[in-house]
């Protein structure tokens, strides 16, 4: 894996080293207004849910005055807050490495401080409540869980990528059957937190551009138990212009296909799936978000086919190749990308990720308009059925991915 430029350390500022039970992790850009909210939310969670427990707040931000500091410290109202602010982030233009350079900075300050357990929040979501930080710390500090992973409630197409390229192919890798294997926000161990910090990830490109996803597969591989906890609606912040899908689905398939490719000895020999523990009743569908447009996904997928199928030869089998060149002349109502047919397209994809038949960029990149007809089918499938249609679906799909993955395991080796 290429190295990226090196991630920030922390500064000399030292850090009282009294012990606490949760170290509760937040990284800011520039902007200390959410530590008080936080603080007050962290109060109230351990006096209603975690008595008896101490908690620190760990604020991570490299740009904060000093007034501002101070301002946030008095609104943390009696919550102790360790400031670690770091030499350089890379939040201004690379969100993905700033937030990798805060999960270190908190998670090497959590030991410092000898916690039990570590949460760390997203402080671009505003929907957190106490019982969040109940929820990704409790299984740590009662249960003996190693990694906490949430559970949010979605709309039915929220997270679609998610749903039918990140869940199946996680899925099938590693055989845990998380409902959204991404950790954005999560709850740790003292011992998870060491195994972490001992890999040495984290000045690769992978862990500045896909650490929430490497997080779940390195936990995994360490002694204790993981777990998922129902938190509740992310309600994200408006953050301005979204990047590109060619760009998202690159940075996404892009990690994966690296995370796959360094822990190959933890997953060559995985056969199937089980679930993992959930804290906590599986959140219905949310009545919220935009409906999505099958007609305009498809004309994406058939943009792809037009643009990138010199790329595609090079990437897909011919019988892939063949089966999407036959979808293409598929009118709407009759367009449906198979199951199966996916899972060999997101197979042939690693595959030729691994073996560097082209820049690996370009080779992720292009997987955009071939999931947007992934999208597209499911939509199609299921619009005007019950909300359970959906999960039934996406179910379907990811066993199909556990069933083909011979396929993927024969061409590796």
């Amino acid at each position: 894996m290429a190295e990226a430029p090196r991630v920030a350390e922390l500064s000399p500022e030292p850090v009282r080293s009294e012990a606490a039970d949760v170290a509760i992790g937040l990284w800011t850009v520039g902007d200390s207004s959410k530590v008080g909210t936080v603080a007050r939310i962290a109060q109230d969670s351990i006096h209603t849910h975690l008595a008896g427990h101490t908690a620190v707040l760990i604020h991570v931000d490299a740009s904060v005055p000093d007034e501002a500091r101070e301002q946030a410290e008095h609104a943390a109202d009696g919550l102790r807050v360790v400031r670690v602010p770091l030499v350089r982030s890379g939040a201004a233009d690379r969100p993905q490495a700033g937030w990798c350079e805060a999960v270190r900075a908190v998670l090497g300050t959590s030991r410092t401080l000898h916690t039990r357990a570590v949460v760390m929040l997203n402080a671009g979501i505003s929907s957190t409540t106490p019982e969040w930080i109940r929820g990704l710390a409790q299984p740590v500090l009662k249960d003996g869980c190693g990694f906490v992973l949430p559970v949010y409630e979605r709309g039915r197409y929220e997270g679609t990528l998610t749903q039918v390229f990140v869940v199946p192919l996680m899925r099938t890798l590693f055989g845990h059957q998380f409902w959204y294997p991404m950790a954005d926000e999560f709850g740790c161990s003292a011992e998870v937190a060491e195994l972490l910090l001992a890999q040495d990830i984290w000045t690769t490109d992978l862990a500045q551009q896909g650490l929430e996803f490497w997080l779940p597969a390195a936990a995994a591989e360490g002694p204790l138990p993981l777990a998922q906890s129902v938190l509740g609606p992310r309600l994200l912040e408006a953050t301005g212009q979204q990047p590109p899908l060619g760009a998202t689905v690159g940075r996404v398939a892009g990690s994966l296909f690296s995370i796959a490719e360094r822990h190959e000895a933890g997953w060559l020999e995985v056969r199937g799936s089980e679930p993992v523990a959930l804290f906590g009743t599986p959140p219905a569908p949310a009545k919220r978000g935009t409906a999505l447009d099958p007609e305009r996904m498809l004309e994406g997928f058939r943009q792809g086919v037009r643009d990138l199928l010199p790329i595609w030869e090079r990437i897909l089998s011919p019988e892939s190749l063949g089966d999407v060149l036959v979808l293409n002349e598929c009118s709407t109502g009759e367009f449906r990308l198979p199951d199966r047919l996916w899972a060999r397209v997101v197979f042939d994809f690693l595959l030729a990720y691994r073996a560097r038949v082209m820049y690996r960029s370009h080779i992720a990149r292009s997987l955009a308009p071939l999931y947007l007809g992934c999208a597209a089918s499911l939509v199609l499938e299921t619009r005007g059925l019950p909300d359970a249609a959906v999960a039934q679906a996406t179910e379907r799909l990811a066993r199909t991915f556990e069933d083909e993955k011979p396929y993927l395991v024969d061409r590796w080796r």
